[in-house]
């Protein structure tokens, strides 16, 4: 389940002030009663609610909102646990009629944005239904020949879903519903675009965007992603051409362990050969990777090897339970800030897996060194 996973992420601009510009939602959903239904704007500080309302003994209910601007926006329709999202646009009257306990359980008519948000979350829905199956198979089988099989689908199964997702974006790159579709995530994983040649999905989603929409605000947070990623591949250049120059002096982080106490890079290194290592649960192959690295930590610990390993995750729980599950006998921290973790700024880290490999006197001298390249460099710094 390998894949290369950049922790850039798509974060949707925060909208303000409204007017006259109605939109109508209304519709049925089935065995909720006498529920409240709340309509909710997606910004980026979370949801606001817009409206709600009681539905009826069936289900029905009605809702008129004002658009910020006029500007298509983004939505939430929600009752108990359901939650059906909505690109708003002027004018338009939806309908709305949502099924429990189906994958694709609702449907759409009168917003052309929604309905394409639709096959979005068909793709993801069962696309998704299949992997936790085969999870659900892998937990249950001990045969390790079995494992690698549901292993080997489970990765085919992933990347199929990215190419569907691809597709779309291809095709409705003009389209909010395509922006939609960037920031989609497997459960647990990081988002499902994040490797380094994603970026040009989303330079394609911005450059037709603004044909269609020029003046949405979303387009603001497209640039902003973008501009992040150029950044960080500045630094992450940067510090290549200095390592192939000359050994550097590696930047200060403080973060905290799963017991929220500060753990200092400079405090583990104290001496020590050090392995500064990025990672993310996301990474389908992080637990191999893992292994293998708690066989070379086995054999240098002693003899004055470290490691601090830096999680990209946001989850604190999943963190934890990946840290404890996996036994991981290192340093590990994370602040949950995923690409906004002033480790991933210092160090220019575009993509999970990175690691650093510091000397004793807490110079940077090799990059991205994994098995038996680790080994070969931890043998010569250890002379």
């Amino acid at each position: 389940m390998m894949k290369k996973i950049s922790i850039f992420a798509l974060s949707l601009i925060a909208l303000c002030g409204c007017n006259n510009n109605q939109v109508t939602v209304e519709g049925e959903f089935a065995a909720c009663p006498n529920e409240t239904v709340i309509l909710e704007r997606v910004s980026e500080g979370g949801g606001i609610v817009a409206d709600s309302v009681a539905t009826s003994n069936l289900g029905a209910f009605k809702i008129k909102v004002s658009l910020p601007e006029g500007e298509p926006t983004f939505y939430n329709l929600r009752c108990g646990e359901r939650n059906i999202p909505l690109i708003l646009a002027s004018g338009e009257k939806v309908e709305v009629k949502s099924i429990p306990c189906l994958i694709d359980g609702y449907t759409i008519r009168g917003s052309k944005e929604s309905e394409l948000v639709k096959e979005v979350k068909n793709i993801m829905g069962f696309g998704v239904a299949k992997l936790d199956s085969m999870t659900t198979l892998y937990n249950q089988t001990k045969n390790k020949k079995t494992q690698e099989l549901i292993n080997k689908d489970y990765t085919a199964e992933y990347y199929n879903i990215k190419r569907e997702q691809i597709g779309f974006i291809v095709k409705n790159a003009g389209s909010l519903a395509a922006i939609y579709a960037l920031n989609q995530r497997i459960p647990g994983d990081d988002v499902l675009f994040g490797s380094n040649n994603d970026i040009i999905y989303f330079r394609l989603v911005a450059e037709e965007v603004a044909k269609n929409y020029p003046t949405s605000p979303y387009l603001v947070g497209l640039q902003a992603t973008i501009d992040q990623y150029d950044q960080q591949v500045a630094l992450a250049d940067k510090i290549n051409k200095a390592l192939s120059e000359a050994p550097a002096n590696f930047p200060e982080v403080e973060l905290p362990d799963m017991y929220g106490k500060k753990q200092s890079l400079t405090a583990a290194q104290q001496g020590k050969v050090l392995l500064l290592d990025f990672w993310s649960l996301g990474d389908q192959n992080a637990t191999f990777r893992n292994a293998e690295l708690k066989e070379i930590y086995a054999q240098y610990k002693d003899k004055g090897f470290e490691i601090y390993q830096v999680s990209v995750d946001t989850s604190k729980p999943a963190w934890v339970e990946g840290v404890q599950t996996q036994k991981l006998p290192w340093i590990s921290v994370c602040d949950f800030k995923g690409a906004n973790s002033i480790a991933v700024q210092l160090y220019g880290v575009v993509s999970i897996p990175q690691n650093f490999l510091l000397d004793r006197e807490g110079n940077i001298v090799a990059m991205n060194a994994y098995g038996d390249d680790l080994k070969k460099e931890l043998a010569r710094l250890m002379k």
